[in-house]
């Protein structure tokens, strides 16, 4: 379990996060939504309690993402943040473990809505040359 509470945000520093409490999980979704939503092939969310996240610098700005959720991202930026069901709003929210300042803080245990993950990512990091470096 990391050390509580956990910071994080987005690209531009408009928008900044304090997690306080602990998570309930933490997976990659490879949903087409999440995937268009980030540009990428997967992203990794961890789950807590609503009562858990403040924004402590700047606001979200939410789009409905489909009839049962929405996103939160900056406004500045587009980095997205949160994800949460709009049928129990507040009660819990998924954040992108990516935007977190230690984005190693939080393991994903698990893998979701694989039937939408791109052939292409099946041992990706094994099966590619690497190279160091931002």
């Amino acid at each position: 379990m990391p050390d509580f509470p956990l910071t994080g945000g987005c690209l531009c520093g408009a928008v900044r996060y304090e997690v306080t409490g602990g998570y309930d999980g933490c997976a990659h979704c490879h949903c087409r939504m999440c995937q268009r939503a980030a540009g990428a092939p997967v992203v990794p969310w961890f789950m807590i309690k609503g009562d858990h996240f403040r924004i402590v610098k700047g606001a979200l700005k939410f789009y409905k993402s489909s009839d049962a959720a929405e996103r939160g991202f900056c406004e500045e930026c587009g980095t997205q943040i949160v994800f949460q069901f709009l049928k129990d709003k507040g009660a819990s929210i998924d954040v992108t473990a990516a935007s977190l300042d230690d984005p190693e803080a939080i393991e994903p245990t698990s893998q979701i809505w694989t039937a939408s993950r791109l052939a292409w990512m099946h041992g990706f990091d094994a099966a590619l040359p690497a190279r160091e470096g931002n």
